[in-house]
C-alpha cells in the first residue's frame, strides 16, 4: 500500500497494518459458495484422460465415469458437476499450452 492510500485510511479513522514478512505465498481464499466445487475438483485430480505422444501429452478431459463415482461417494450436488465442467474447460486451455 502506498502512502496516499494509508493517509486515506487514516482520515477515515482506520488503522491498517501491512505484514512485513514475505507475503508472496501461493494461497487464496475460496468463497464459501465455491467450496464444494473446489473440493470436488481436487478430489478428481487423478481422473484426467490424456493422450501421450513422443513429443508431448495432450490433455483430453476428465473421465466422467470416474468423476461420477467420486461425486456420488462424496455426496456432491448436480450443480457441482456443472462447475467442474467449467473448471475443466479452463484447465484444458492451460494444460494444453493455450493459457487462461
Amino acid at each position: 500500500m502506498d502512502g496516499e492510500a494509508a493517509a486515506e485510511f487514516a482520515e477515515m479513522g482506520l488503522a491498517v497494518s501491512i505484514p512485513t514478512e514475505d507475503t508472496d505465498i501461493e494461497a487464496m481464499e475460496i468463497m464459501a459458495s465455491n467450496r464444494d466445487s473446489m473440493k470436488a475438483f481436487l478430489a478428481v485430480a487423478t481422473q484426467w484422460r490424456i493422450a501421450a505422444g513422443l513429443a508431448n501429452m495432450i490433455w483430453i478431459g476428465l473421465d466422467y465415469n470416474a468423476v461420477d463415482v467420486v461425486l456420488r461417494r462424496m455426496s456432491f450436488s448436480d450443480a457441482v458437476f456443472s462447475d467442474l465442467q467449467v473448471m475443466e474447460a479452463s484447465a484444458l486451455a492451460i494444460l494444453n499450452g493455450g493459457g487462461a
